[in-house]
């Protein structure tokens, strides 16, 4: 489809691939949220308790390695061909785990269910980019990032149903149909690429140290751990190997992850704006439940509605972002946005056990409508200023630095506050260290937002020198033009 068009009309068949794109992102994004609530159950029926933090671990860490990979293959053989493979993978796995006869082929399977469900978020987002111009673009971005934080809110609630009726094993097993329904809805979809566009070779070195490091890396910071204490050995061993593929990708024809892109002046400030964006993202939706429950007393049923509340804000505020973007410019938005987000974890930074719950949610709920303004309109610029052959690397460049920046963010907040908790001497002291870490990270939070700001208004201030250097050059050429006619 051209994307040079003003507007690209609707069809019958161009409604069936955008309800198979929004299924297949619902069901990847709910799955990362509906195994919570089942797994004290999961782990009663098939024993190995011990294991159990691996059955989310192993997901995240596929989920995160192969997004770089799938946004590379998409580049190379196409999008749709690409996006099936993944669709498949993710139905396959959902019904081996459906079927898991023990704790640990149910960590396998999960592990292969995160491939899967690496490749949907950023080949789903290519197509629209590829699609539609960006006065269309801008409102369904907003839209599908709002799958997300809806499957946030529904998926625990499904979770507990399936749980306390039919039984643990349909939250993998209600995939299967899904999956379907997106694999026979994104089937029609008849991809037009560029004539240029040609497969030139995946760099398989680069690949592999990429998926070695980050490995290394999530298992070093305790993902998968149930006291998610850091092995620090594993971490510096992540470091070395992240460090060597970044050097192998800087002189590589066909990088796996287009680094070069870094040093863009847009693209590069708004991949650091995504990074500390996980970090605050994963740190209040980790942290604010135990402040909650502990702090001020709160029941679980607290914690998840003050939780939640970010997830009322994100869509409501990215579906409206996508209207505005158009007319006032990604860079006020994201100003706005990063706003909300400083204001927010204000909020948690100040707050006290005597402001109550109350006070929580409403401060995740700036928080969640901050993170709205800001991640489709960033999406959105960075897909526009690179051409067919980059932009699923692009994509998945845009996501993979959100989750590493999150997962990483977290789990050094998790020190912070384990040192705080570490140093009492008693059990009431225990609660007040505990008090007083978690406000130590809430004001790590404020201080990342405010790098966030501050990373805001530089590209704000790069956008307007830009338009200004061409409303200049416009104004000399014009100038000559009529020189030449005197």
């Amino acid at each position: 489809m051209n994307v040079q068009l003003e507007r690209v009309p609707w069809t019958p068949q161009l409604y069936r691939v955008m309800a198979g794109l929004m299924v297949s992102l619902f069901v990847a994004a709910m799955d990362a949220t509906v195994v919570g609530t089942a797994l004290p159950t999961i782990a009663r029926d098939l024993g190995s308790f011990q294991l159990y933090p691996w059955i989310v671990a192993g997901y995240l860490i596929t989920a995160t390695t192969t997004v770089p990979l799938w946004g590379r293959l998409a580049d190379l053989h196409g999008r749709r061909r690409v996006l099936l493979v993944g669709i498949v993978v993710f139905i396959i796995a959902s019904a081996l785990c459906a079927t898991s006869p023990s704790m640990v082929w149910l960590i396998a399977f999960r592990t292969l269910q995160g491939i899967g469900a690496g490749c949907i978020q950023p080949v789903v987002f290519t197509i629209l980019g590829d699609i539609f111009p960006l006065k269309q673009r801008a409102p369904l971005s907003g839209l599908f990032s709002s799958m997300w934080a809806i499957a946030a809110i529904i998926g625990p609630a499904l979770g507990a149903v399936f749980v306390s009726t039919i039984g643990w094993r349909w939250i993998f097993t209600i995939n299967l149909p899904l999956g379907l329904v997106a694999l026979a809805l994104v089937w029609g979809y008849k991809e037009r690429r560029p004539e240029k566009a040609g497969a030139r070779g995946l760099d398989l070195r680069g690949s592999l140290l990429l998926t070695a490091g980050v490995v290394l890396l999530l298992v070093g910071l305790g993902a998968g751990s149930q006291s998610a204490t850091p092995n620090w050995l594993f971490v510096v061993a992540a470091v070395v190997l992240l460090a060597l593929f970044a050097r192998v990708e800087w002189v590589s024809a066909n990088p796996t992850v287009p680094l070069d892109l870094l040093r863009h002046r847009v693209i590069g400030p708004a991949i650091a704006v995504g990074a500390l964006m996980g970090t605050v993202m994963f740190g209040v939706t980790t942290y604010i439940p135990l402040w909650v429950q502990e702090v001020q007393g709160g029941s679980p049923f607290d914690a998840g509605a003050a939780v939640g509340a970010m997830s009322i804000g994100w869509p409501v505020v990215s579906a409206l972002a996508g209207f505005f973007m158009v007319r006032i410019g990604y860079q006020r938005l994201v100003v706005a946005g990063t706003l909300a987000l400083l204001a927010g974890t204000l909020m948690l930074a100040i707050g006290s056990p005597g402001r109550g719950i109350v006070w929580t949610a409403a401060a995740s709920l700036v928080i969640g409508a901050g993170m709205g303004a800001i991640a489709a309109p960033l999406l959105i610029v960075i897909q526009n200023i690179v051409d067919w052959s980059r932009r699923g690397a692009a994509t998945a460049l845009n996501q993979f630095s959100r989750t590493i920046g999150g997962a990483v963010g977290v789990s050094l907040m998790g020190v912070l506050l384990q040192r705080y908790v570490n140093s009492a001497k008693d059990p009431l002291g225990a609660r007040t260290q505990l008090q007083a870490g978690l406000h130590a990270d809430f004001v790590v939070l404020v201080v990342l937002a405010a790098l966030m700001l501050a990373i805001a208004i530089a590209i704000l201030v790069v956008a307007r020198r830009a338009d200004q250097e061409k409303q200049s050059a416009a104004a000399a050429g014009a100038g000559s033009i009529g020189a030449s006619a005197d």
